[in-house]
């Protein structure tokens, strides 16, 4: 239901109270829809949603849509060591990449301790061929890193878009790799 959406919303901490309070008064007068899925898409046309958080809202959760200072706004992937999220940090309107330890690893003290050498090593890392890594903590119980924001699509995806590259365009993605590889080795 409607009432229902508009809770989850309260709930999440995406939106400040004050625009809780305006929606619930345009409900009440009928400037909005009174239908979940309708008025998650008014929201979506209004900048006030992503898709991927009214999706979450409507299916009827609410949690983990934000994350400490890190609201979170789509998902980019998902490994065997996380789920990774495009984020923006509240404050500093910073986008994010937010890697957050599975469910089911924080179970596994092996699986910590391997995140939580994963966030030290990335916070020694300073170069232009590694992701930089902003900070990390903990969330309800999960473990967390966010890590520098880049825009565009992965090596793996444009090889499948676009097929075989070019030679020079090949040496210099490995060039790149090798350089933020050699670097992290250096640093241990």
């Amino acid at each position: 239901t409607c009432d229902q959406f508009v809770r989850l919303l309260t709930d999440s901490g995406l939106l400040p109270p004050s625009d809780i309070a305006t929606m619930r008064s345009q409900l009440a007068n009928g400037q909005l829809p009174n239908d979940a899925q309708k008025l998650a898409q008014s929201l979506i046309h209004g900048g006030k949603l992503t898709k991927f958080q009214a999706t979450a809202l409507v299916r009827g959760k609410a949690k983990g849509l934000v994350i400490n200072d890190y609201v979170i706004l789509d998902k980019l992937g998902q490994g065997g060591m996380g789920v990774v999220y495009k984020a923006m940090h509240r404050q500093m309107k910073r986008l994010v990449a937010l890697k957050m330890l599975p469910p089911t690893a924080v179970k596994s003290p092996d699986a910590v301790q391997r995140f939580h050498r994963e966030v030290e090593a990335a916070a020694k890392l300073n170069h232009p061929n590694v992701v930089a890594a902003y900070d990390a903590g903990e969330y309800d119980g999960h473990f967390y890193l966010v890590m520098e924001y880049l825009a565009g699509i992965d090596l793996g995806a444009l090889i499948s878009q676009r097929g075989m590259l070019p030679v020079d365009s090949a040496i210099g993605f490995m060039l790149q790799a090798a350089r933020g590889l050699e670097y992290a080795h250096r640093h241990g």
